[in-house]
Parts: structure tokens; C-alpha cells; sequence
């Protein structure tokens, strides 16, 4: 809002991956054909970094995405079992959630994103992202 006029104009917004917030394990099932499928489960929240997310959104004024990977063992309904889980508590910080087939397709498409700020990943994965890749401490 400039001058009390009503503006379209949107929050700068950053992506956390899901590895960043919740602590999971990794299944892995042998299919026909020796073809293995993944699947992930959550086991924890990493509260510490939610309350940082939490912390950040409130004071800068932050849209915050969490971004999952299909190509990780990620699905749908985990992502949004995940998102009720954080809203029931009272204390999520993330405003969307999106499930992306890779990185390599979140990747291909932050040059599109004009208000992207930054993409929160682990520290060891960061530099995927480029000139984006933020690690959490960072922010």
C-alpha cells in the first residue's frame, strides 16, 4: 500500500526445502523387474529451523514456499499432510507448498521469478541453485 492506495504489488518470497524443516526416512521397495521405488516418511519437525523460518517471514515481510522433490520419494499427500500438521500446531511459516518433479525443475525456472529472494536448501546442497542457494544460517 503507497499513500494509502491499494497495490498489487507482492512479498518478496524464498523456497526452504523440505529436507531443511523435517528430519525423515528413506524406503526404498524392490518392484517387478528388479525396478526399486523410494518413498519418504516423515519422522520429525526440525523445530529450531521452523521457528528461524517463522522468525524471518514476520520480521522481513517474507512469502515462504516449501518445495519437495518427487525424484526424492517425496508426494503429494505427505507435502500436504506436512502442511496441516504445521497448521494445526499454529507455527507454519510456509504460505505455499509445491512439488516439483526435481531440483533440476525448480532450477529451470527461477530465472521467472521475479520477487524469489533466495532458495534455503541443506549446506551441502546450496550451490545447486546458484547465485539463489542460501543455507538458513545465512538468512
Amino acid at each position: 500500500m503507497i499513500n494509502g492506495d491499494i497495490s498489487n504489488e507482492t512479498p518478496p518470497r524464498i523456497i526452504v526445502t523440505i529436507d531443511v524443516v523435517v528430519q525423515s526416512d528413506v524406503n526404498t521397495t524392490k518392484g517387478v523387474f528388479g525396478k526399486s521405488k523410494t518413498s519418504r516418511t516423515v519422522t520429525g519437525l526440525n523445530n529450531a529451523q521452523l521457528s528461524k523460518l517463522w522468525n524471518a517471514s514476520f520480521n522481513y515481510g517474507l512469502a515462504i514456499e516449501l518445495a519437495a522433490f518427487s525424484a526424492d520419494g517425496w508426494v503429494q499427500a505427505d507435502v500436504d499432510k506436512l502442511m496441516a500438521r504445521l497448521d494445526n500446531r499454529g507455527g507454519n511459516p510456509f504460505n505455499y507448498a509445491e512439488l516439483y518433479d526435481s531440483f533440476q525443475d525448480l532450477v529451470s525456472e527461477l530465472p521467472y521469478r521475479p520477487n524469489l529472494k533466495a532458495v534455503i536448501d541443506l549446506p551441502n546442497q546450496v550451490a545447486r541453485y546458484g547465485s539463489w542457494g542460501l543455507d538458513l544460517n545465512n538468512l
